[in-house]
């Protein structure tokens, strides 16, 4: 049987408090002042299975196992006044994990990128690189999703006073 892995360790949790966070009017909203903030947020990791009929479920879920399929849901509810402009939602991936090509998605509007160096930078995919080869010539390489730290969406409108928007991408057990 393969040990069970804690999905967020306090490292992972703290860091995806501090991530999550917009900039609205110019301030930076960090989660942690969340209560009194107009931006709210949640992530719920779920485990993605099938069920007797073939159909997707998801089950919330806090351990995994290698092998698993797990997505990462993170909700974003704006409970102020007044539209906030500039959102930035990032999730980061979990060591131990390796990121499903293609599965991020939001409800809204918003560009993807990711990080390979533990979210200092962000770029669209696929991410490149120009190498070396042992001929000593310069070629273009893609950097594989398994090596991504991070993802995040820059919201291209407001979030609407009172709306809320959804966010999620997967990542398999290692």
């Amino acid at each position: 049987m393969f040990p069970k892995i804690h999905l967020f360790k306090k490292r992972d949790y703290a860091y995806l408090m501090l991530a999550a966070s917009i900039i609205a009017g110019g301030f930076a909203i960090a989660n942690s002042q969340a209560r009194t903030a107009p931006l709210q947020n949640t992530l719920q990791a779920y485990l993605v299975g099938v069920d007797q009929q073939g159909r997707e479920i998801l089950q919330p879920t806090r351990e995994v196992e290698p092998g698993q399929l797990i997505e990462y849901q993170l909700t974003y509810s704006n409970t102020g006044s007044s539209a906030l402009k500039d959102v930035v939602v990032t999730g980061p991936i979990p060591a131990a994990t390796a990121y499903m090509p293609q599965s991020a998605r939001s409800q809204a509007r918003a560009q993807l990128q990711v990080s390979v160096d533990n979210g200092k930078t962000f770029e669209s995919e696929p991410v490149k690189r120009m190498i070396t080869d042992k001929n000593g010539r310069k070629v273009e390489v893609i950097i594989p999703p398994s090596e991504y730290s991070h993802v995040r969406w820059t919201m291209k409108e407001p979030l609407q006073a009172g709306v809320t928007q959804q966010f999620a991408y997967r990542s398999i057990v290692e």
